[in-house]
């Protein structure tokens, strides 16, 4: 899945009780550390789901609607690799001050939103409040530029239109590093850290130990439905190994009079194969539609994602049919290749 960023080699620090002025100080020595590509300061960071909503008025509405907004610093679209459609990324001349005009970024969805071109939201504007009742106070919101949309929460939730501000007190600083510098990036990350905090242990981590977790849920699932089925596997072959003995021991003086009136072994073992397919076929037709019903609900837990199709059913269907063949085949084969004088010697 195209993300529409670039979640790779990021490392992020959590920079609770971190002053603003502190915070600005340690990401621009951040961004000017040779060890490191880059660093930037946002009030969330992608997959942590700690974004925020503000109450605003977009143009050509008479109504309040509820819009999420994420606090991003000057260098955060181009840390990211979030492509800018139109305009100019957020200045640190347009850090956000209480009661007081301020410039946004938006993303296509809002531009799309507002009814307007990436282009043509550039200087546009909408008022924006904190009081979902009351816009009395209101503020307006510059858009100075537009990016393209891309997955912030993962592909868990659907994008929604959003906009962007530069919060001086930021809660995070994610700084890129190289894949073949980790520890010399991770060491300089430390050093930076303890000179401007001493007193405050260091909270760090890779983003995408965060775009990793949003799946370990069903990776477990995964886990454990395969260990299951495994076993499930194991005790039908047993069953169907066993009646394959059963009835082949039972037919050995039909095989026999077939194989006297001409019949080969391999049309022997391709009949005894399907004696044993039509079972399994007839559970394919049952298991189908609760696989599908199943399947459906589980997906649709992805705002993006794959569709059924009917070849991953018929894929399973044929893995089902060659287990079976592949455990009844010993017993066919044996009995189809024996002398059909033994079979009947008593005739």
């Amino acid at each position: 899945t195209n993300l529409g960023l670039n979640k790779d080699g990021i490392v992020v620090l959590r920079i609770n009780g971190v002053s603003p002025a502190a915070s600005q100080s340690m990401v621009r020595a951040l961004a000017a550390e040779p060890a490191l590509k880059g660093a930037a300061l946002s009030d969330d960071v992608p997959f942590s789901g700690n974004s925020g909503n503000d109450v605003v008025q977009l143009p050509g509405e008479d109504h309040n609607s509820v819009i999420r907004n994420v606090g991003a610093g000057p260098d955060f679209f181009s840390l990211y690799g979030i492509k800018l459609l139109s305009g100019r990324p957020l200045s640190w001349g347009d850090a956000f001050r209480e009661h007081s005009p301020f410039n946004v970024v938006i993303n296509q969805s809002l531009a799309r939103r507002m009814g307007l071109s990436p282009d043509a939201a550039v200087g546009k504007g909408f008022f924006a409040g904190d009081d979902p009742q009351n816009l009395t106070e209101r503020v307006r919101a510059t858009v100075v530029g537009v990016t393209s949309d891309f997955m912030f929460e993962g592909d868990r939730k659907l994008i929604v239109p959003s906009f962007y501000v530069f919060f001086p007190g930021s809660g995070y600083i994610s700084v890129r590093v190289s894949a073949d510098g980790v520890p010399a990036a991770l060491a300089a990350i430390d050093r930076i850290w303890h000179q401007f905090e001493p007193s405050l242990a260091i909270n760090r981590h890779f983003l995408s130990a965060d775009f990793e977790r949003q799946f370990k849920t069903d990776e477990q699932q995964g886990r454990i439905f395969g260990v299951f089925v495994g076993i499930a596997i194991f005790i039908a072959c047993l069953g169907l190994f066993g009646l394959a003995a059963f009835s082949t021991e039972r037919r050995t003086k039909e095989i026999g009079l077939r194989k006297t009136f001409g019949a080969r072994t391999t049309d022997i073992v391709l009949l005894l194969l399907w004696q044993f397919s039509i079972p399994v076929l007839v559970a394919n037709v049952f298991a189908w539609p609760l696989v599908y019903y199943y399947l459906q609900g589980w997906l649709e837990g992805y705002a993006y994602r794959i569709n059924l199709s009917p070849l991953y059913f018929v894929g399973a269907g044929a893995a089902a049919l060659v287990i079976a063949w592949a455990t009844v085949v010993v017993h066919a084969a044996r009995v189809a290749k024996a002398n059909p004088v033994h079979a009947l010697r008593y005739e």
